[in-house]
């Protein structure tokens, strides 16, 4: 009975990594997330625990079952649940660190001991066949747990506790949406793992890595509905939403403002030269504001040629920096190589006032306000 269950509670395992893959592949369930490198980490992720939960399977179906052929089968098996059983883990590593740090380079600092460890694991496997390190198995095809099965055991127990490494250092504030998932893993696949361990039987360990797994697809698809396609920033649904929470927080939090903009004379860059050099244009802008604007903004396509930055904890001189900038930026592009368009950008700004703005509609119908201002002031200068 106890067999059964742990088989059926492998099988849903599978069955909710199918649908995580699903929902995050390039033919997601609920659209398309790309090809980026956290995105393949986390798919390599999902590849190494489901042939956890395979191997796992298969040693619980074939377990007692006597036969040479079973014999051979159940060797393979543990072998390759052995030599893998640490993929997860450090699939988690790279995953947690490259999503809340962003930078690649700290990758290079995990390849030579993670290589090390890894290779160390697959010679105890590829030996215990042999040597019963790992494993043995009996004439009855019985599994037991081999001589360095506790060293094996605590291997991996520390190197979940190394999984809390990327956690450091990081702002909880600014990543609370994926700090506290990340966080999930590690503590929870710590106790899980000590337990399996301790006591023989107990299926813990991938069904906690499951949970996670999943939850870590809900979080990457909540992302990506906030997501524009075309410029990889925010989309008006995630600034919407972000303004609504920094106009809630605003008599107990400090200050924040807003910089709206609108590309002067894109429709011209559409008819003449075609809808793909329209997007050439919008994707150099979103570059231009994703270099100037702090780890703190929020930086938006706001709806076809506008784009909006959320500022926080700021003033009017740090707003005004950041339209400089900006205008430094799209004058610098334009002297760059030769492209067969100019960029040009309208803005308009303003520190959020709960006296004087009664809600967003009006915080936003004044930033527009200011911005065509300045739009037609423009125009007014070349006539």
């Amino acid at each position: 009975m106890e067999t059964l269950l742990r088989i059926q509670t492998l099988h849903i395992c599978l069955l909710l990594l199918g649908f995580a893959y699903a929902a995050t592949s390039k033919k997601a369930l609920f659209g398309s997330l790309g090809n980026s490198r956290v995105l393949r980490i986390y798919h390599l992720f999902i590849l190494s625990t489901t042939i956890m939960l395979v191997t796992d399977l298969l040693a619980w179906m074939l377990d007692g079952i006597p036969g040479k052929g079973i014999h051979v089968l159940l060797l393979v098996n543990h072998t390759l649940y052995y030599s893998l059983h640490t993929m997860p883990t450090v699939c988690y590593i790279l995953y947690a660190d490259l999503l809340l740090h962003e930078d690649p380079k700290r990758l290079r600092r995990w390849k030579i001991p993670l290589t090390v460890l890894l290779l160390a694991i697959v010679v105890l496997s590829l030996a215990s066949p042999f040597t019963g390190w790992l494993f043995t198995l009996d004439a009855q095809n019985v599994y037991a747990r081999g001589s360095l099965f506790l060293l094996f055991a605590s291997i991996q127990l520390l190197l979940l506790l190394s999984t809390l490494i990327p956690l450091f250092g990081v702002s909880r504030r600014s990543k609370a949406k994926i700090y506290w998932t990340l966080v999930f893993f590690p503590v929870i696949a710590f106790i899980g793992g000590l337990l399996q361990s301790l006591v023989y039987g107990l299926v813990l360990i991938w069904p906690v890595t499951t949970v996670f797994l999943v939850a870590a697809a809900l979080n990457i698809q909540k992302e990506q509905i906030g997501i524009d396609h075309l410029t990889g920033i925010s989309n008006r649904l995630w600034f919407d939403e972000a303004l609504q929470r920094s106009i809630r927080s605003a008599p107990t939090q400090k200050t924040f403002a807003c910089i709206l903009m609108d590309l002067d004379g894109f429709k011209q860059i559409n008819d003449t030269l075609g809808h793909d050099v329209g997007d050439q244009a919008l994707q150099e802008m979103a570059g231009i504001l994703g270099r100037v604007a702090g780890p703190d903004d929020i930086i938006t396509r706001y709806g076809g040629d506008e784009f909006a930055v959320l500022l926080h904890d700021t003033n009017e001189t740090l707003v005004q920096a950041m339209c400089d900038r900006i205008e430094t930026e799209v004058a610098l592009g334009n002297k760059g190589p030769s492209k067969p368009y100019m960029l040009s950008v309208s803005m308009g700004c303003a520190i959020y006032d709960p006296v004087r703005f009664s809600d967003d509609k009006a915080f936003l119908s004044y930033l527009d306000s200011a911005m065509y201002e300045e739009k037609r002031a423009k125009l007014g200068n070349r006539r």
